[in-house]
């Protein structure tokens, strides 16, 4: 996940003077990000005021990822005020740049083998109405959930995915066919949620990356980190049966989502990389092979489905 990042000195002297004006304080930089997967500014920056803040740039002629930092902008400044996500400070689109200023949290990334204090912070977003502006979530992957249903060559997906060689690509786009059925809601929903989209604090966890943020099922964030999980061997299983968010919805509700998803882990994985964020195959490889693993013992009928 890795890329290699632009710094605070790479914005121009005009924008970072703006930056400054607004928190009214001298800046520099004390750290930049690792991980990733596009090359934007993400750094610390230490005030002259002794506050400290962290900063997020992308110039548009460097990735065409630009306009999701427009977006995330856009978002962070309509959030809820009970929304556990640090606050953006100011932000500025000068058409070439987008440059965002939020408090800085303090904290790591949260750990597999801590996950408890992550669960809380997903139930507390997952009863969070969403605000009022934001897209529905089913018009929002309503292309990205047509994986099964967008395949051409099915031998191909097999050779890449042997897993899926008893499994009936009918059946499965049936079924992905109806997600947007049940994912309806009114509840904010992150979009990208992810333990590498966190920040584990004192006081608890922080969620960061909102460009995907949009409105619907209260359950639908916990259920799309569970491949991500998955992969590092938690029992995603049990996680999402006595989870208050996912512990009382229909199972066949849950599986129609997870069943999409697996359509999207699949068919993006067998794409070429984009150029601004090349390792993003891989991943999606490794929760698409999680995530059949799971579904194999969930629900081994919709792999096997010949009807």
């Amino acid at each position: 996940m890795n890329v290699t990042r632009l710094r605070w000195s790479d914005i121009p002297d005009s924008l970072r003077a703006r930056a400054e004006a607004a928190v009214a304080t001298p800046l520099r930089e004390v750290g930049s990000a690792p991980g990733g997967f596009t090359p934007g500014v993400a750094s610390a920056l230490a005030g002259q005021s002794g506050e400290s803040f962290f900063v997020k740039a992308i110039a548009r002629h460097t990735s065409e990822v630009a306009g999701s930092y427009l977006r995330e902008a856009l978002v962070a400044a309509a959030l809820p005020p009970q929304v556990p996500s640090p606050r953006l400070l100011w932000w500025h689109d000068d058409g070439v740049w987008i440059v965002m200023l939020f408090e800085h949290v303090d904290g790591r990334t949260p750990q597999i083998a801590g996950l408890e204090p992550v669960l809380v912070a997903v139930a507390a977003l997952g009863e969070t109405p969403g605000p009022a502006g934001l897209p529905r979530l089913v018009d929002e992957y309503d292309e990205d959930f047509a994986g099964w249903r967008g395949v051409d060559d099915w031998p191909a997906v097999v050779d890449a995915y042997p897993e899926l060689a008893a499994a009936s690509l009918d059946a499965l786009a049936a079924r992905e066919k109806r997600w947007s059925q049940v994912a309806d809601g009114t509840a904010l929903v992150h979009g990208d949620l992810r333990l590498d989209n966190m920040i584990h604090t004192d006081a608890g966890v922080r969620i960061v990356d909102w460009p995907n943020a949009c409105i619907g099922a209260g359950w639908f964030d916990l259920l799309l980190m569970t491949p991500s999980l998955a992969m590092h061997g938690v029992d995603v299983q049990t996680l999402i049966s006595e989870h208050p968010l996912t512990g009382t919805v229909d199972h066949d509700d849950l599986d129609t989502v997870l069943i999409a998803a697996a359509g999207y882990f699949v068919t993006r994985s067998l794409l070429p990389p984009p150029p601004a964020a090349p390792a993003v195959r891989d991943f999606q490889r490794a929760q698409a092979t999680a995530l059949l693993a799971w579904l194999a013992t969930r629900r081994p009928d919709l792999l096997t489905d010949r009807t």
